[in-house]
């Protein structure tokens, strides 16, 4: 086989469109995150900033016979999410900012899973949501909200 600067342009073109070609060895939930990762340009405005965990307050790795729910709370771009992860159940509220309804435009939670389909649900009028069935390991949460978004960082619940 010859090397690349030994090709004609001929050769060169007919190795680059076998390349393309070769996209059927992508499947399309990893190619759709290739997307989304090069279409991220800023990440540090979009991404929301975690504002509390419970795993990291002090004296939340005390043993006790009895484990508490963990919270979890973002921020960024006017909205809150806060999360409290009780056992494979995910409750959660969308608070806007200035005390405005989360629930007055259509609202809608993704969670996102690296192993798994995401899952959406919809925000009632009160603000609030539930996954269930929410098995360990790292996961993200995605707020669409009136043309705002909110994602989460990836955390491991």
């Amino acid at each position: 086989m010859k090397s690349w600067d030994e090709l004609t342009d001929d050769e060169l073109l007919a190795a680059l469109g076998e390349a393309v070609a070769e996209d059927r060895a992508v499947d399309e939930r990893r190619r759709a995150a290739a997307y989304g990762a090069f279409a991220w340009r800023r990440v540090d405005d979009e991404l929301a900033e975690l504002l509390h965990d419970s795993a990291l307050d002090a004296g939340a790795a005390v043993r006790s016979s009895v484990a508490a729910p963990r919270a979890l709370a973002f921020g960024s771009t006017g909205l809150t999410l806060e999360l409290e992860v009780d056992g494979e159940q995910v409750l959660g509220e969308v608070v806007a900012a200035g005390g405005a309804d989360a629930g007055a435009a259509p609202t809608t939670v993704v969670l996102q899973r690296p192993d798994a389909d995401a899952a959406t649900t919809e925000v009632d009028a009160a603000g609030f949501f539930r996954f269930d069935g929410v098995t360990p390991g790292p996961a993200r949460f995605v707020v669409e909200r009136g043309g705002r978004s909110l994602t989460t960082p990836w955390v491991t619940i």
